[in-house]
């Protein structure tokens, strides 16, 4: 008798461990579909990558379709202005005259534990800016962040996917209204409404009905192992929603817009940036890290217990797949920039286009980008911008958008306005978020920093 329990005991053992074994992988699938912009599940996920959505019903149902959204009226495209600000003076002496500026800025960041801050706000008119670093960008090298310092800022790589999209889109090679199957070569659509048509600009406000499914972060994290179309093929990718009736932050649908700019020019999406934005800007950064001219004054990135979560190296480390529209993890958060450089493109968005007399978009180009007519979470969502009033600045429209990953928080505020701007990033910062979605160390730190002209007036 004791011999058959001793039997039976052993069968539920490995019964068990087979149990275990074969749940184990389905753990880190379901657990990456809930992690936080391209991070795998380093920090909680941020309101802007896993915004609310409605439930989705119950297999074997459809929704009734949504209706289109009504587009907004375009706002006016303005006049190329005669000279454009160089974009080369700073605000001199800001900080040695008011001292108190500097000492509410130290204490945001010292307030949020910042590893690392650094952030630009500049004119429009003027072409001046100022300049804020704070910290260490490797702590246990003691190396101080300083204006040059690069950083991989996450989601705000969106906006230069955008601008690399909208550059074929002036060049006659991308149509953002067009069904993306035509120039992919196969058929992209999602199952529940084959007869709707996946655009370009589907993807860039979000509202593709692509979501990132565990399938994509699982393939992503595998450094571009399953390529675009078998993701797409596969049919889990998609939402049961109508193409373009319903927004849900996708950087599932990003990695698809970046991999349609390879198809469309033929070139690999860092080739590309480089050649449209980067080299004529003369900014030094890249989605392939090692191609950055200076790889000796890039940040560590480290998570709010401060410990680090990307080394230089492993940052380093990332390459690229030969094959074009294979790439499933540049697009949508793998820019390394300095904040000094992605003021640049700021600017360049503010002054229509164009930045020290070299010509980046069509003014058209930026008015579509700007045309913010689908309802985000508690803003309009453009082509890769954001559209808000009165939050960040009391009685101001601007323009904006966030970032996230492996601890670090970046976000870009702008506005048309007033012709200003202001860019911040942080390392190893405990996260807070207003109800929208924009990151309060970064907002904070911005709304010191965008009164600089205004104390400048003021002398």
């Amino acid at each position: 008798m004791s011999n058959k329990s001793g039997k039976a005991g052993v069968t539920i053992v490995i019964l068990g461990a087979i149990i275990l074994v074969a749940l184990v992988p389905w753990y880190f699938v379901l657990s990456r579909h809930f992690s936080n912009d391209d991070t795998p599940g380093q920090t909680p996920p941020p309101a802007e990558e896993s915004p609310l959505v409605d439930s989705e019903p119950e297999a074997g149902q459809t929704p009734d379709p949504e209706p289109e959204p009504e587009p907004a009226p375009l706002p006016p495209v303005e006049q190329e202005a005669e000279e454009e600000p160089e974009y080369e003076e700073t605000v001199a002496g800001i900080a040695e005259t008011h001292p108190g500026l500097l000492k509410e800025l130290n204490n945001v960041a010292s307030q949020y534990n910042c590893i690392s801050a650094s952030l630009v706000v500049f004119d429009g008119d003027t072409g001046e800016y100022f300049t804020y670093e704070y910290g260490y960008a490797d702590k246990d090298e003691r190396q101080k962040a300083n204006i040059d310092t690069k950083f991989r800022v996450a989601s705000l790589a969106k906006l230069t996917t955008a601008v690399c999209a909208m550059k074929l889109v002036d060049e006659d090679l991308l149509d953002l209204d067009t069904d993306i199957s035509t120039y992919f070569g196969y058929e992209v659509i999602n199952i529940n409404f084959p007869e709707t048509q996946i655009t370009a600009r589907m993807l860039m406000q979000h509202t593709s009905s692509l979501f990132d499914s565990g399938a994509f972060q699982v393939s992503r994290d595998r450094n571009s192992s399953e390529p675009v179309r078998y993701l797409i093929e596969i049919g889990s990718s998609f939402r049961r929603n109508r193409p373009g009736t319903h927004f849900e932050y996708s950087n599932f649908g990003y990695a698809v817009l970046g991999a349609l700019c390879e198809r469309v020019s033929g070139k690999t999406l860092d080739t590309l940036a480089r050649e449209v934005l980067f080299e004529p800007l003369d900014i030094d950064a890249a989605y392939v890290p090692d191609r950055l001219l200076d790889t000796e004054n890039i940040a560590v990135l480290y998570n709010s217990d401060h410990t680090a979560t990307q080394s230089v190296q492993a940052q380093l480390d990332i390459g690229e797949s030969e094959l074009l529209g294979h790439d499933l993890h540049l697009a949508q958060g793998n820019l390394t920039i300095s904040m000094l450089d992605y003021a640049r493109i700021l600017a360049m968005l503010i002054n229509g286009g164009a930045l020290g007399g070299v010509r980046i978009l069509s003014a058209e180009a930026v008015n579509d980008m700007h045309n913010a007519n689908v309802q985000g979470i508690d803003y309009k969502q453009g082509l890769a911008t954001r559209f808000s009033s009165g939050d960040f600045i009391e009685h101001e429209d601007f323009y904006w958008h966030t970032g996230s990953s492996f601890g670090l928080f970046a976000q870009y505020v702008y506005s048309k306005e007033i012709n200003r701007g202001v860019v911040s990033v942080t390392t190893g910062a405990t996260i807070e978020r207003s109800e929208s979605g924009m990151i309060d160390v970064c907002t904070e730190l911005s709304r010191i920093a965008w009164s600089v002209f205004d104390i400048e007036e003021e002398e």
